[in-house]
């Protein structure tokens, strides 16, 4: 009979062969910090691989950036290949989730210049913030948007996305959240030539049923 393994820690897919059937061999801090290294044994095919579970700073909170935090809740993601972790920070109490994946299945992302860069959730993150600067949007929400966006990007079966995909995406979200905030997004991302192209985006926008509007001031 196999041996219980400890609570929330999880069989993940095997990279090389797909057998849901490993063990941990090692778990230390990542170099840079930012991250849970485990070493991991396929007990199929006896293969080694790493796999990460980021966090957005040094296993900190990202909304107050203290250290100490629970696992509220695990379960198994994108089809057996990763472990999604839901933790509450024990000292401003909110909550967030991080991800354990396998180190061969790293997401590249495709510039518009044909540049790749490894994907990296902080840079969608840093450009809602902007897009929702001074708008009644709660970072809660914001984690919530960065967060379905990544689960988009890793169950894809490609190991490549573009900027423009991701930019998509984004806009998927904030279309039906905040206007304000996604014509701040969509004006970087769509880069409108001129004027025109500016009120056709808002006039689409607009003719869509059931989104947000402006509370009439007056």
């Amino acid at each position: 009979m196999a041996a219980a393994r400890p609570a929330g820690e999880y069989s993940m897919k095997c990279p090389i062969c797909g057998v849901d059937n490993d063990r941990v061999i090692d778990s230390r801090a990542s170099q840079d910090g930012f991250a849970i290294r485990r070493r991991r044994e396929c007990l199929a095919c006896q293969a080694r691989y790493n796999t990460y579970e980021r966090v957005d700073d040094a296993i900190k909170c990202p909304f107050c950036h203290e250290q100490s935090n629970r696992v509220v809740e695990s379960e198994i993601s994108e089809g057996g290949f990763a472990v999604r972790r839901q933790r509450e920070c024990l000292s401003c109490r909110r909550q967030y989730a991080t991800f354990e994946r396998s180190e061969e299945r790293s997401i590249k992302v495709v510039k518009k210049d044909g540049t790749r860069a490894p994907f990296d959730r902080r840079k969608i993150r840093q450009g809602l913030e902007k897009a929702c600067w001074k708008r009644p949007i709660s970072d809660d929400q914001i984690e919530a948007i960065v967060v379905a966006v990544e689960n988009d990007v890793h169950a894809r079966s490609e190991p490549e996305v573009s900027t423009s995909h991701l930019g998509e995406l984004v806009m998927q979200h904030l279309r039906k959240l905040d206007q304000v905030a996604f014509v701040r997004f969509a004006s970087v991302y769509r880069q409108f030539q001129d004027v025109q192209d500016f009120v056709d985006e808002l006039d689409e926008m607009m003719a869509r049923p059931g989104l947000p509007r402006e509370e009439n001031s007056g």
